[in-house]
């Protein structure tokens, strides 16, 4: 059948398509070769089709043809998998061309199925199955070379009258299609059908199966009494394969030969399967050998250990299994092989007689102290020798610190052997029951109690003031010494008024104004919170007395009670001054206070709201008092009422009372809460300051304050930002003292303590047991349901009720206070504050640890010259040149000087990093919200972010290229080359060294943008940095040399500092902190933008272009809510991917919600706030 290129709906598409040159040239390439997809199916058919005739004859030829077409034409009227990839055209021209090929099919031209149709092939292998029809037969299997021949031979053997009634027959092929891949016409066998066929096998159902190679191995098939090879096996591993398919007992294995074949061939076969028979009796026969020996018993000699104080026990038996297992505890990496090497010598010295020794080597992250161990005696097997070495090693590991008395590998916390110094944290709640809130003006009121001489009390001035001018000063009075808060105290009368006030000590003699402060603190407070005192109660906590007044007798006599308010009408207005009125009282609404805000003359209507004009009638133009009694807290913004509209009311003289109290004095009244709670706070610190954090001996009783105060306590600071400062502080000390106190400690267990100790339930546990819960405030001030304080009411508890509080806050406060410590008095303080709360941890000075962990390094080494070049590059000479090599030492490397890998200087300088960056992020003014100190130290302390900077710091280094131009003429020029710090790092694994290679041409690939994003981009460059997809070591031996330099210069982080002002860390650290770039990841801030709505992100292999499934191609596909959202693709790892599709999405969301108001705290999405004032 002849087929015209030019209706091939590929070539039609090309030339409708109005082509360039280019695809002029190309549509005349694809015509010449005919080279389409729908040419190349119909030759596909075609081909198979003659395969079928060669092998199996003329009945199975057009058996297939048809059963092809009537697939396709059934498949395109279905819509069958497969065929939805085709394009219309494509369907249409293939239908057509293979209907027109059936039409020239007739009836009478398919033979019927005899021998004259089928090849001889088939019909010896029918003969050879009719022979085979016993009842004792379960099962065969068919395999034959293409899965053509696999449809077409299955068919033939399920309808010849020879073989139908006693076999039935099914297929199995591989699944090399995919059901994403357009469909092949010339495919019979549907891979969908074929799910039960081994079963249908193995239970009886079916007991043929025509396959290809796809059963040679890999899939459990049953035991078989027949397998023919249709065709001769291509290889002898598939002879060996498909021989080992026969395996029942009197089971057949038929190859089928032709007759012009050579007859060698058959030989050869023999030849090869007699030797293979040999090898693997010689095989067995050594291995019996080897069995009979292992079998041996030797007895166990001195094969048991035994911890006296736990019982538990080791023996020789148990040995191989516990090293392997404490090796598996091991920091690990896909790169590493953690496994214990063993090396067996064979010591006999006469014949017939084995003495095997053993040797083992443990990982170099064991200490070198006790990574290689010996057997103390010679065996007859390995298998003893092996047990015995590993049985030395254990109990090395035991000696050395790394066993716990339960025989295990200890992990640093429970597990460890008494003197670690960690104790036992068990999981706590997320909600614990605490100790009531404490009430700081009980030890003022036991003060009271014990008061014998009127000398012993302490005066301060309390001083209000507004807009700079005094308003009124007061003596307060009280049995015992105060925090003083001499700094102004903002009160906030209104949206628009404040008011200031400070408590100075008195130089006036507090013992004069005893006798009238009782009267005066009456008078005072009555003015306000009348309805709250107590009548008949003078026991005040706190007394105040008029500053500055002569005769307090007289002043309390004079303004006490109030004045009628029709006396108002005999007075001489004009002259009268507001401020020496008091506060006005209503008397028709129960005496609700108004302050006086004018007269104004006029008379009155009871039927007018308004007074009506006349000569004798006066009203009080007045205005509420304000009714709140916080005034530590700014007034919520509201649209303020006109002065007119404020002054509306207006009151009848006979319907009031006003104070004899001056309006000054009542001011200070309303304000008193607010600043008996100040001095209430500045007592409950100072009294922690003076019981549990005596010894810390603070000189800035603001810090503690902060540190003691939750956010829930609606204070104008907190304990969030010290908190985080604590937070560095306390991983940095605690990882140096672990580091110190077990310097053969692997980076497993150092991390694994430092986790336990800086847990929060050891913190919170750590809190309650020195009783700082009852310190910690947790309750806003309000003034609300502010009453007078009392002696005999503030004696009945020292306490408020039991409150509930997050295991979380309990830790966070214990890390605040170390933050204040820090702040107040350096390392040294943070240190007694780690004592406080851990004392079971072995704390001391810093440059205690200093020494101890430089005295470990300080040995003699063969320090490789190139190191020379290293130092130049980082701008740091090492005196201790140890240190250097460990830090760039990977834990695969095998060779000289591997005393240990850089992991636990990693360990060191990964907390060394923390605290340089959350130090200048802290200190930066103005100062950052916490929630911005975080993201920016996530930025940096990343381990991406590293790996980048690890391969951008370079140095041109001289190298010497030699020229030959001919036999003795040589010649060499010098040349430069870059150097990297990566390019130090000793190892040995071929694994490690493909990892560099490939992360390298990402690195050249992604280093320009990458490096723009860093200098000018808006945001941080996540999605970048995560396609550079870096392993672990390139970030590891920054932190290891950040380690190694704070052991050398004897603990000096500020050199640790120009070491990252280098690397070009610092810049960007400072860029960060001044702002302009977003700080959020990508992820977060999708979070924020979905709302309430979930995000998921659902990440897949992506395909090539021929369906197969790409290895290291990654997409992913974000939804929000039920909504697809965006899709990526082209990706390398699943963090690049879910980033990428994380940014898309943003993108997305913002696009669609712009012009609406998305409120961020701070400068938005773009920065990261500042911390209250």
């Amino acid at each position: 059948m002849s087929l015209d290129i030019e209706q091939d709906p590929y070539v039609k598409a090309l030339a409708e398509s109005h082509p360039t040159l280019s695809d002029l040239t190309y549509l005349k390439r694809v015509k010449l070769s005919r080279k389409t997809y729908c040419q190349d199916q119909l030759k596909n058919l075609d081909t198979r089709a003659q395969t079928v005739e060669k092998e199996l004859g003329s009945w199975g030829t057009y058996w297939y043809i048809i059963a092809c077409i009537r697939k396709l034409q059934l498949g395109i009227r279905n819509g069958s998998a497969g065929l939805e990839l085709l394009n219309d055209a494509e369907k249409t021209y293939l239908e057509r061309c293979l209907s027109n090929l059936l039409s020239c099919i007739s009836d009478e031209a398919v033979p019927g199925l005899n021998s004259e149709c089928l090849s001889t092939k088939v019909l010896r292998l029918i003969d050879f199955l009719v022979a085979e029809q016993m009842p004792e037969f379960t099962g065969g299997l068919i395999f034959v070379r293409t899965r053509a021949e696999v449809a077409v031979l299955s068919e033939i053997l399920s309808t010849h009258p020879s073989v139908k009634g006693f076999y039935t027959v099914s297929t199995f092929v591989g699944e090399s299609s995919s059901a994403k891949r357009k469909t092949n016409i010339a495919e019979l066998v549907d891979v969908r059908s074929q799910v039960t066929t081994l079963d249908d096998l193995r239970f009886g159902r079916k007991n043929l199966v025509v396959t290809t190679s796809a059963l040679e191995e890999g899939i459990d098939v049953s035991a078989c009494n027949v397998v023919v090879c249709f065709d001769k096996p291509p290889n002898l591993k598939s002879l060996i394969q498909r021989r080992g398919r026969a395996r029942k007992s009197e089971s057949k294995f038929a190859l089928m030969l032709a007759d012009h074949d050579d007859p060698s061939t058959i030989s050869t076969w023999h030849e090869l399967e007699v030797a293979m028979r040999k090898l693997y009796e010689d095989d067995m026969r050594g291995l019996r050998n080897l069995e009979a020996l292992e079998t041996i018993d030797e007895g166990e000699g001195e094969g048991e250990f035994i911890v006296e104080r736990t019982g538990a026990r080791l023996h020789l038996s148990d040995a191989v299994s516990h090293l392997y297992h404490f090796c598996a505890t091991l920091p690990t990496s896909r790169l590493l092989n953690l496994a214990p090497i063993f090396t067996f010598t064979d010591t006999s010295q006469g014949v017939g007689q084995r003495a095997i020794t053993a040797k083992v080597v443990l990982p170099i992250s064991v200490d070198i102290s006790v990574r290689e161990a010996y057997g103390r005696s010679a065996w007859v097997t390995e298998k003893n020798a092996k047990r015995d070495a590993a049985f030395e090693a254990y109990k090395q590991l035991y000696n050395a610190g790394l066993i716990s008395d339960n025989l295990l590998a200890i992990q640093g916390g429970d597990e460890a052997k008494p003197d670690v110094n960690t104790q036992k944290v068990g999981k706590m709640p997320s909600l614990v029951q605490v100790a009531g809130q404490l009430k700081p003006w009980h030890l003022v009121a036991r003060q009271w109690q014990g008061i014998k001489d009127v000398s012993s009390l302490h005066g301060y001035v309390v001083r209000l003031q507004r807009d700079g001018e005094t308003v009124v000063t007061m003596q307060m009075l009280v049995p015992c010494c105060l925090p003083v808060i001499c700094l102004p105290i903002t009160l906030f009368w209104d949206a628009s008024t404040t008011f200031t006030a400070s408590v100075c000590p008195s130089s006036s003699s507090p013992s004069k104004l005893l006798d009238h402060a009782v009267q005066s603190t009456e008078l005072l407070l009555s003015s306000i919170f009348r309805s709250r005192m107590d009548a008949g109660r003078s026991d005040h906590v706190v007394l105040f007395a008029p500053a500055g007044v002569e005769h307090r007798t007289a002043w309390a006599e004079d303004f006490s009670g109030t004045i009628k308010g029709h006396k108002l009408r005999q007075i001489d207005l004009a002259s009268l001054s507001l401020s020496k009125l008091g506060i006005l009282h209503d008397l028709t609404r129960g005496g609700v206070p108004h302050l006086i805000r004018g007269f104004q003359k006029g008379s009155w209507d009871p039927n007018s709201s308004e007074p009506q004009d006349g000569p004798d009638g006066l009203f009080l133009q007045v205005s509420r008092f304000p009714r709140r009694t916080d005034f530590l807290h700014p007034v919520a913004t509201v649209v303020e009422r006109s002065a007119h509209e404020a002054n509306k009311i207006l009151l009848r003289p006979e319907d009031c009372e006003i104070d004899r109290l001056p309006l000054p004095y009542s001011y200070f009244a309303a304000m008193v809460p607010s600043v008996l709670h100040l001095v209430g706070v500045r007592l409950t610190a100072t009294f922690l300051c003076d019981t549990l954090l005596a010894p810390l001996a603070f000189s800035q009783l603001e810090l503690v304050i902060t540190a003691i105060t939750t956010t829930s306590a609606q204070e104008p600071t907190n304990y969030q930002r010290q908190e985080y400062l604590g937070d560095s502080v306390l991983k940095f000390l605690t990882s140096l003292t672990l580091m110190s106190e077990r310097l053969r400690w692997h980076e497993g267990i150092l991390s694994s303590a430092k986790d336990h100790i800086v847990s929060n339930a050891s913190l919170a546990r750590a809190a309650l047991e020195t009783g700082l819960d009852t310190f910690i405030r947790t309750k806003p001030f309000t003034g609300s349901k502010w009453r007078p304080l009392y002696v005999s009411d503030q004696l009945t508890s020292t306490a408020g009720e039991p409150r509930e509080m997050s295991t979380k806050t309990l830790a966070d406060v214990v890390e605040a206070l170390v933050g204040a410590a820090f702040l107040d008095g350096g390392f040294d303080k943070a240190i007694i504050a780690l004592q406080i709360f851990l004392p079971r941890v072995s704390w001391s000075r810093l440059d205690d640890r200093d020494k101890i962990l430089l005295s470990a390094y300080n040995i003699s080494i063969i320090y490789p010259p190139h190191f020379i070049q290293l130092e130049q590059l980082i701008g740091y000479q090492f005196n201790h040149k140890a240190l250097p090599l460990e830090a760039l030492t990977h834990p695969s490397y095998i060779g000289a000087n591997a005393s240990a890998s850089y992991e636990r200087l990693e360990f060191l300088g990964d907390v060394c990093l923390d605290i340089v960056v959350s130090s200048a992020s802290f200190a930066h003014q103005p100062p950052i919200s916490t929630h911005g100190l975080h993201l920016i130290r996530t930025a940096v302390v990343n381990a991406n972010f590293l790996a980048f900077l690890c391969l951008s710091l370079s140095m041109s280094v001289p190298r010497a290229n030699i020229i030959t131009k001919g036999k003795n003429n040589i010649s060499s020029h010098e040349a430069t080359i870059p150097r990297q710090i990566w390019q130090f790092m000793r190892q040995t694994a071929p694994a490690v060294r493909i990892a560099q290679r490939d992360c390298l041409g990402r690195y050249e690939a992604l280093k320009l943008p990458i490096l723009e994003s860093l200098q000018q981009g808006s945001h941080i460059p996540w999605s970048l940095l995560a396609r550079l997809d870096a392993p672990k070591f390139f970030s590891d031996i920054i932190e290891s040399l950040i380690g190694a330099i704070y052991i050398d210069s004897h603990g000096s982080l500020a050199l640790c500092e120009d070491f990252l002002e280098t690397l070009g860390l610092m810049g960007y650290l400072r860029r960060l902190l001044e702002g302009g770039v977003a700080l959020y990841h990508p992820k977060e801030e999708l979070g924020q933008l979905a709302d309430t709505e979930s995000v998921k992100y659902e990440v897949f292999r992506e395909e090539d272009g021929q369906g197969v499934w790409e290895e290291r191609r990654l997409g992913c596909t974000v939804w929000v809510g039920d909504r697809e959202v965006a899709r990526v693709g082209d990706g390398f790892c699943v963090v690049e991917v879910e980033t990428r599709a994380a940014e898309e999405a943003v993108g997305i969301l913002k696009g669609e919600r712009r012009g609406r108001v998305f409120a961020v705290e701070g400068p938005g999405l773009t920065g990261y706030g500042t911390s209250p004032k």
